[in-house]
């Protein structure tokens, strides 16, 4: 039977068992890895039995903000309705943002070139048959 990695919150039941038991990290990410190979790291089970020793048992993602965008979609927007001819590379240099941000903030926006021209990415009813 092939070997399956299940899902992050499982390993966390798992590693919330062996801490229960009373077993340590090291202990608890060999008897994990005996029955899922390679779904758990030694460092990610010390964490998380440092969680459990300061009395936190929520087992679910914390929230982490992330890194916050450097570019605002409405100035993209703007700069490709006022020039709408302007590849990534252009739009990259005059907003200072590097070129693949400046493809994803496009695609959030809705945005792909067409014959070198940045339009709607909207299909016609002939398009979505």
């Amino acid at each position: 039977m092939a070997s399956q990695i299940p899902e992050e919150v499982h390993i966390r039941h798992c590693m919330l068992f062996e801490f229960r038991k009373g077993n340590n990290a090291t202990v608890a990410t060999k008897n994990i890895c005996d029955v899922y190979p390679n779904a758990l790291d030694i460092r990610k089970c010390q964490r998380w039995f440092s969680k459990f020793k300061s009395g936190n048992f929520d087992l679910s993602d914390s929230y982490r903000s992330g890194r916050p965008s450097a570019l605002d979609n409405d100035v993209l927007r703007a700069e490709v309705e006022a020039n709408p001819c302007q590849t990534i590379e252009e739009l990259s240099n005059s907003l200072n943002q590097p070129w693949s941000t400046i493809q994803e903030h496009l695609k959030q926006i809705g945005k792909v070139s067409r014959a070198g021209v940045w339009v709607p990415h909207n299909l016609s009813e002939q398009n979505k048959a």
